[in-house]
């Protein structure tokens, strides 16, 4: 029999029996709640999937894995539903970043005194998995939706690296076009995720566009000031590439123009080359990759407050991302050097001698750009709660006890 992670085989409390209904109800209520906007009718479907995934979870003592296998076609069709109501990524991504919130505030009610500990703190890592998981389903599904609706209406779609696509995938007149090239001739691939391609520019000759125009194919002589002088709205642009590399070059620039889509990362231009996202693709390219590096690494700063979670976590991005003397950094973040040589201590208490492993201060850069945008929005709404708390006005009869304590 396998051994879940949080509790082992010889302890007798299990999250299973931690979990009784009146908790797992509470649970499934702070999670429908924080994906529902106010006065919105009750949704049948949500509603039974949450439940599926909060009972899932604890049925199977917290094994992130298993439970999402039991779950995770509930989440695709959540996905999917999503994208036939017009919501995007950026939508879907928000939602489960509510879900995750509130699961973290509602767990500590449902696991009551049964689970505590270092124990509890590996049910919050496991629970961060769970999560990222089920997103990973809900986008699947959300993605795989739009891609059929797309292909209603145009006969072969864009390439698309999620499904592991290659050069077969371009268009019939794209392929064509990539066989007529003679030795050494380049070409350049241009795509535009969220908008097709202006008709005039995909009509110039040599450029080669697919269907729905999202994908081109445009001679390497052209320049980016003539590709840009056509271009609407914002594209990427791949380097010069032969035949043989083509398909490489169009899941690299697909990727790129999808994240600045999402808003994973920005630019302002209209046309951006490739070469200036290789960073931002490296780093913020494969959502699930960051999130289980966030799991792996970050998982138990969950266990602080968000304030200083979100200190350390600032101070550690801007240390590793930009090395220099402890008295310079501290400048720079605007915080007395003493406090900057408190966090370094912390960061070594917390993390050890991986610091100065080269490949985790590389993960932990992925992890902390995945979790510090959660983090400030985290902070930012326990600080909006404690100003609300106390504009709010005192009744009478406690504000005559205030004057008489006095």
């Amino acid at each position: 029999m396998g051994m879940s992670l949080v509790v082992s085989e010889d302890e007798a409390v299990t999250a299973r029996h931690a979990l009784s209904e009146e908790r797992l109800a509470h649970l499934r209520l702070q999670i429908r709640r924080s994906v529902s906007s106010p006065g919105t009718v009750s949704d049948r479907q949500l509603d039974d999937a949450i439940a599926q995934a909060v009972r899932a979870f604890a049925e199977n003592d917290a094994d992130a894995l298993r439970a999402a296998e039991i779950v995770g076609l509930y989440f695709e069709e959540i996905g999917r539903r999503q994208a036939r109501r017009g919501d995007d990524v950026a939508a879907l991504r928000q939602a489960f970043r509510s879900a995750r919130a509130a699961m973290q505030r509602g767990l500590s009610y449902g696991i009551g005194d049964a689970i505590t500990g270092d124990r509890f703190i590996r049910l919050r890592e496991e629970l961060m998995t769970y999560m990222n998981l089920l997103y990973h389903h809900a986008r699947q599904g959300l993605e795989n939706e739009h891609r059929r609706v797309g292909a209603t209406t145009a006969a072969s779609g864009p390439l698309d690296p999620d499904r592991g696509d290659d050069g077969s995938r371009f268009s019939r007149d794209q392929r064509r076009a990539l066989a007529r090239l003679e030795p050494g001739e380049q070409i350049q691939v241009l795509v535009s995720f969220a908008h097709a391609l202006p008709g005039e520019l995909c009509r110039q000759p040599g450029v080669v566009a697919d269907r729905d125009r999202h994908l081109a194919l445009v001679p390497a002589t052209w320049t980016s000031t003539r590709l840009g002088e056509r271009l609407t709205r914002q594209a990427v642009l791949g380097p010069a590439v032969g035949p043989t590399d083509a398909a490489a070059s169009a899941s690299l620039v697909w990727r790129a123009a999808r994240m600045l889509a999402d808003g994973a990362t920005r630019d302002p231009r209209v046309l951006v080359p490739v070469e200036d996202l290789l960073g931002a693709l490296l780093l913020d390219g494969d959502p699930m990759l960051s999130s289980l590096l966030a799991t792996k690494h970050l998982g138990p700063w969950e266990a602080m407050p968000v304030a200083r979670r979100l200190a350390l976590g600032e101070f550690l991005l801007t240390m590793l991302e930009r090395p220099q003397p402890t008295n310079k950094l501290a400048r720079e973040l605007g915080i007395p050097p003493q406090t900057a040589h408190s966090r370094i201590k912390n960061l070594r208490h917390l993390l050890g001698d991986s610091l100065d492993d080269p490949t985790t201060r590389l993960e932990l850069i992925v992890a902390l750009r995945q979790m510090l945008p959660l983090w400030r929005s985290d902070c930012s709404e326990v600080q909006v709660a404690e100003v609300t708390a106390r504009s709010a006005p005192v009744p009478s009869g406690l504000r005559g006890s205030r004057r008489r304590s006095r």
